[in-house]
């Protein structure tokens, strides 16, 4: 675990691209000597890192750092953002990562992906996901792109600026202190999921709350969320296990109660969303329900 605290934090922007790569464009196996954050607009990608398979949709990002072999890869035309970067650095100056990648082994993507957790002051730390589906993350991204492009006087401290804004607002929506705004048609659907996460929703029955045809509902969910229905019902599952798992209920239990077939189907998906397993989650006693 990597930990770096939000108020001495000094990120260094190393390169910051916007460009559209055709199906089955692949980056990998490979590691990177710094973070990268690869923020999907248009299109659809893969990344495999560690043991997850992570899917990457319209209006989804990742994020990953160095020491951490992986296999990122187009499955459809895919414009994309992508932004390396150093956590903390003494020097605004960018270093372009190209020439510190190192090819690895396939077999080396089963290891351990590194974590890293940001330090809130007198608040607890928060760890960075590898996948998120921010909202506002687009407007933030375009000026980095514009900024490391431009290189006028100066650029590089405008980077660092713009790089801690940019942190500041992804943590302040991993705290859930930035609401994304729906429709109120859809907001039925988002409430009643909330309210039953372990209910085998389909997205007839949810398209149905609202009165969608369910491939409009799809459309407009994904647009709306940048996640599927079903994504979203599996990150509210993931949610309610937290609960549960910090009130001391057993494992099986939960596991049972939130409608998985098997306890393994349910670590799987647990360690997909979190990084962590049940057990290990309950153990560090986390309280990252927002």
């Amino acid at each position: 675990m990597r930990i770096y605290s939000i108020v001495d934090l000094k990120p260094t922007v190393n390169f910051a691209s916007r460009d559209q790569a055709e199906p089955c464009t692949v980056w990998g196996p490979r590691i990177i000597p710094d973070c990268q954050i690869f923020y999907v607009i248009r299109g659809k990608a893969g990344l495999q890192l560690g043991n997850e398979q992570i899917a990457i949709a319209s209006g989804q990002g990742v994020f990953f750092g160095s020491e951490s072999p992986h296999r990122l890869e187009t499955l459809e035309e895919t414009d994309y953002y992508s932004v390396h970067f150093h956590f903390d650095h003494v020097s605004p100056a960018p270093l372009h990562p190209a020439y510190a990648i190192l090819g690895c082994e396939q077999e080396q993507l089963t290891q351990e992906a590194a974590r890293y957790e940001v330090s809130l002051g007198d608040r607890r730390g928060e760890l960075f996901p590898h996948k998120f589906a921010y909202p506002g993350m687009e407007p933030f991204l375009l000026r980095l792109v514009k900024e490391y492009r431009g290189g006028h006087g100066w650029f590089d401290w405008s980077l660092r600026g713009i790089m801690l804004e940019m942190i500041t607002h992804m943590l302040r929506c991993q705290l859930g202190e930035i609401k994304r705004v729906v429709s109120p048609f859809l907001a039925a659907t988002l409430d009643a999921i909330r309210a039953e996460p372990e209910r085998h929703w389909t997205v007839a029955e949810l398209a149905a709350l609202c009165g969608y045809h369910p491939v409009h509902y799809s459309r407009l969910f994904k647009m709306e969320m940048g996640t599927s229905p079903k994504d979203y019902l599996m990150t509210e599952r993931v949610k309610r296990a937290k609960q549960l798992l910090l009130s001391g209920e057993r494992i099986e239990s939960i596991a049972e109660r939130l409608g998985y077939n098997s306890i393994h189907y349910f670590s799987n998906n647990f360690k997909q969303q979190t990084g962590l397993t049940p057990s290990e989650y309950r153990q560090q006693g986390r309280v990252d329900l927002a």
